[in-house]
């Protein structure tokens, strides 16, 4: 992370009912879940928002942000994700969103691993910044040949750890080449955010101490997101 957002996170965590950290820790949080809903999603019918992949496409390649907003572009975009998040922590939905419930703690085990290995996180940040440089030959950023290579990225990175996600849906679609590439991509940005979330000082107890303000923060999201 750049200066600019090490000292945000620094000054926000001094007090952590700061309302500013619990927009941002709500923010990343909801990107957690975009992540894990679209993998639900692909595992089950094979088929996505290109909206919301986008979204989250684009926040791997933001490695130094000013601003959480730059991470996703903004409120809008995380719009699937916030909605999926108040109805588990709001409206107690925990059973329909069971799967990305699971693969959500599993992302947050991956960070917890992923960060003690310094030559793994050097080398996943050179190889997003030497794809950065490529994808501008793409017309999209969720262009195949962009998925895939952030696919194979993940199996060379996150894919050695010792943790792994098991994800459960429909063979016919997972076991699609361009299926298994969205779901390990999709994945990739999933850890993304969780590394975001730890760094707002983001923890299990905000479920259970402080799940009150991260529901407020939450519709707060919700509504400047239909306002956008």
């Amino acid at each position: 992370m750049a200066a600019p957002l090490r000292v945000l996170i620094h000054n926000v965590m001094a007090k952590n009912k700061n309302p500013l950290n619990q927009r941002h820790k709500a923010m990343a949080l909801a990107g957690i879940f975009q992540a894990t809903a679209l993998v639900q999603q692909l595992a089950r019918t094979g088929e996505l928002s290109r909206t919301d992949l986008d979204c989250l496409m684009g926040s791997i390649f933001v490695m130094d942000p000013q601003d959480v907003s730059e991470v996703y572009g903004g409120v809008k975009p995380l719009s699937h994700g916030i909605d999926i998040l108040l109805e588990i922590l709001d409206k107690n939905q925990t059973q329909r969103y069971g799967e990305s419930i699971r693969y959500a703690v599993g992302l947050l085990n991956i960070e917890r691993q992923l960060r003690r290995k310094s030559d793994l996180l050097a080398l996943l940040r050179s190889r997003l910044e030497q794809l950065d440089q490529q994808r501008v030959h793409f017309d999209s950023i969720s262009h195949s040949s962009v998925i895939a290579r952030l696919a194979q990225l993940y199996v060379d990175t996150m894919g050695t750890l010792r943790f792994r996600i098991q994800v459960k849906g429909d063979p016919r679609h997972l076991t699609q080449e361009e299926t298994a590439n969205k779901v390990r991509a999709v994945f990739l940005a999933g850890v993304r955010s969780a590394i975001l979330w730890r760094q707002l000082g983001g923890s299990r107890t905000d479920f259970f101490l402080r799940k009150r303000a991260l529901v407020v923060s939450l519709r707060e999201l919700k509504q400047e997101a239909m306002m956008a």
